[in-house]
């Protein structure tokens, strides 16, 4: 992109001691739109946030008496403000830069960002129209009646808190947490705002493509004050924000699973929640938090969190980058970002970021110890027939970096300075600790449920639920919603089968984890426990901490016999399976190698029965089918609503609502070791590994790292990073040996 005339006339001069830098700000006056350069500390402004959308298709609009072209959604917005911000300046980015990527202003300003947004009067945040419900209006009003409501019961629980001293011994996170919780509990019991098409449109509004864009964050999170803006009507932010925090208290775990969109609003919440003194966080921490949003510049993936650093941070990454921000390829950009972090951490965790899901193919311009920031939500694989499922990769990245610190497999020893060759090559030192001997098939997200596109009715907003009251909220109100109607019952009938194809599919994996374990040579240390699946269960579940951390994350209530209760569902799936004649007969007449899907769907019908094919099972299937051929070719529409219906209302009434979403502790297991598969060493160790791991690969000891580390010889002492591993019995420094410990390269 070449430079406009608009911003060749209106050149910024250089920043100077007395005002500092400049930027320029467009207004709209006597009809038509004019751009002028102003000091950026002595000016009043505000700044539009808002989503670039398809440049292919722009539109144009006369500015200095320029012709300029923008996107379709600035369009709109432009509309808008100039109707309502008559004689305003604001500060839009896609007009007030130089968009030209060769010439220096762009980065110089990018590096602004953080100051602009800070320094705004206000943010003005554009949501498109496309995007959003019809009822937005009615959905805004109640989130403004509930902020309401939700202030005034704060305010009361903080007085009440003074008054009989119950927090005082509480550190100030879990006094305002607490203080949180009680407000909202009071304040949903009198609040009659969110009924089901409200929550609805609410819900679509936090899928709108503006939520996950990595620039938000910083646009918001920065600002004094921030006001939702549509063609209809606005919305105060921070009456927004108490929606989000009420909803993540609500139902935390349902949540979470609707994708990026609505953990980047929840984490932005959590960095604006206590203005003084403001929160810094590193940048490793950021990367993490935010990796799942979208940039339409690859580099944008980093350079959209810099503005949340410190001042000195800013500068310590950025003041030697191999050229201009825009100009040094994604790879320098990632490569030189990578270098920094684990100079300026002393630290090794970073590497744990460096394996990308199984979908998503390696870049092989990045050096294997750099993470690929590069993908994002929208690569994310979408199920079949217009199903919907979350994002699980967004716990694997809360317990990650917990589990990561409970690990010292390392020792005591200390990361040395680490060192960069040849601008790619990475050196650090460590030791081999053992040789990958036979690697199983990996686990994908097999474990996760599917449903239907649109329930209605499932998010009523109570007090906090646990996960069993979600799950069966969750089933009765897809029952509600989807058995009313011909199509929606076909909708169920679909998704039980889809989610028994999935389940059995992961249960035909860990099937073939136990032949692993079970096989002669399996080592089993000092373990009081002698059965191989012991440590099968616990290797997968990544040590006693992490049967700990999941445990609580997935069910609510940890349980110290959980790895007891897998061994012994997991032997009640095997009885049933060794007996099951269609399993058996699938096995013995070969079409199980030939057609896999009809194995895996008896092996799904039969985990969900807990080990067998109850009768009431079969029935509704059974129910299911006739009620759908009945609906669609025999009855016309009023009596087969009358007749769904009742069939629907006997299923609400019986145990069969828990069919689909019973917690099993097998099922937490399956869950856990995403995109990973299990492996044994040389020495007979079981070991949970990254999922592109192969035979003849080395687990490697780095010095100074709490993980061990499976790695890829090249030749001599140069290697290929695969991922962090978990393997059994070495995680507290058993293994390590200072003596063995030498320079390994890193490409």
């Amino acid at each position: 992109m070449t430079s406009s005339p608009l911003h060749l006339d209106l050149p910024l001069p250089p920043p100077s001691d007395t005002t500092g830098p400049y930027i320029r700000l467009l207004t709209f006056s006597d009809g038509r739109w004019s751009l002028e350069v102003a000091p950026l500390a002595s000016t009043q402004y505000k700044a539009l946030s808002y989503v670039w959308g398809d440049s292919s298709n722009p539109l144009t609009i006369q500015c200095n008496g320029v012709q300029l072209q923008v996107t379709r959604h600035l369009y709109w917005a432009l509309q808008h403000l100039s109707v309502e911000f008559v004689n305003e300046r604001l500060w839009i980015d896609a007009i007030c830069i130089d968009q030209n990527e060769a010439a220096p202003e762009k980065g110089q300003q990018l590096d602004l960002m953080g100051e602009i947004y800070t320094q705004a009067e206000e943010v003005l945040i554009w949501l498109t129209e496309s995007f959003l419900p019809d009822n937005v209006n009615l959905c805004f009003q109640a989130c403004k009646s509930y902020a309401v409501k939700w202030r005034q019961k704060e305010l009361t629980m903080r007085f009440l808190a003074a008054l009989t001293m119950t927090v005082v011994t509480m550190d100030e996170n879990t006094n305002l947490n607490r203080i949180h919780n009680a407000a909202t509990a009071a304040a949903l019991r009198e609040d009659t705002s969110f009924t089901d098409d409200i929550v609805v449109g609410l819900l679509q509004i936090l899928r709108h493509p503006y939520w996950s864009r990595v620039w938000v964050i910083q646009e918001m999170s920065l600002a004094s004050r921030s006001r939702i803006l549509t063609s209809k009507c606005t919305l105060d932010w921070d009456d927004f924000k108490i929606f989000i925090l009420t909803m993540e208290q609500c139902l935390p775990w349902f949540l979470r699973g609707m994708g990026p969109n609505f953990r980047a609003l929840d984490e932005t919440t959590r960095l604006q929640r206590d203005n003084e003194p403001r929160v810094f966080y590193s940048l490793s921490h950021l990367l993490v938090q935010f990796r799942w949003s979208c940039a339409k510049n690859n580099r944008d993936k980093v350079y959209g969190l810099i503005g949340l650093l410190r001042p000195d941070e800013r500068r310590f990454f950025m003041d030697d980058l191999p050229g201009p921000k825009y100009a040094v390829s994604t790879a320098q950009c990632y490569t030189h970002i990578a270098f920094k972090i684990l100079q300026q951490s002393q630290d090794l965790r970073l590497l744990v970021q460096c394996s990308s899901p199984s979908f998503i193919k390696r870049d092989d311009d990045l050096p294997s110890w750099v993470p690929n920031w590069q993908y994002d939500s929208e690569c994310l694989p979408r199920p079949r027939w217009d199903l919907t499922e979350g994002n699980p990769y967004n716990r694997t990245g809360d317990v990650r970096p917990a589990l990561y610190n409970a690990y010292n497999a390392s020792g005591d020893s200390e990361c040395p300075p680490p060192q960069l060759r040849d601008n790619s090559i990475l050196i650090l030192y460590g030791m081999i600790a053992g040789k990958i001997t036979a690697v199983c098939r990996p686990m994908e997200i097999h474990h996760l449920f599917v449903g239907h596109r649109t329930p209605r009715g499932i998010l009523k907003l109570t007090a906090r639920a646990s996960q069993a009251d979600t799950f069966q909220r969750l089933n009765n109100g897809i029952m509600r919603s989807v058995l009313s109607t011909r199509s929606g019952l076909l909708m169920l009938a679909i998704t039980y089968f889809e989610n028994c194809l999935r389940k059995g599919a992961a249960m035909g994996i860990l099937l073939e984890y136990a032949d692993l374990a079970l096989s002669d040579g399996t080592w089993l240390g000092n373990r009081s426990e002698t059965n191989p699946l012991y440590a099968m269960f616990e290797t997968l579940m990544k040590g006693p901490r992490g049967v700990e951390m999941v445990d609580s994350l997935f069910t609510d209530y940890p349980n110290e016999t959980f790895i007891v209760e897998a061994i012994a569902q997991f032997h009640t799936q095997a009885r049933s399976i060794r007996w099951n004649p269609f399993l058996r007969l699938l096995r013995l007449a070969g079409p199980f190698y030939y057609y896999p899907s009809a194995y895996h769907l008896l092996l799904g019908i039969n985990f969900f029965g807990m080990g067998k094919v109850p009768p009431y099972l079969l029935c509704w299937i059974g129910l299911q089918t006739a009620a759908i051929v009945f609906t669609n070719f025999v009855l016309e529409s009023t009596i087969a609503s009358y007749f769904v219906s009742a069939v629907g209302g006997y299923l609400l009434n019986s145990r069969l609502s828990y069919v689909l979403g019973m917690p099993y502790r097998l099922d937490t297991v399956l869950a856990t070791p995403l995109d990973q598969a299990l492996a044994r060493l040389d020495d007979g160790r079981l070991a949970l590994v990254p999922h592109d791991t192969k035979v003849d690969d080395d687990v490697a000891l780095l010095a100074g790292g709490r993980s061990p580390f499976v790695v890829r010889r090249e030749y001599c002492n140069r290697f290929r990073l695969v991922g962090d591993c978990y393997v059994d019995g070495i995680m507290q420094g058993e293994a390590w040996r200072e003596w063995k410990v030498s320079e390994m390269e890193f490409m």
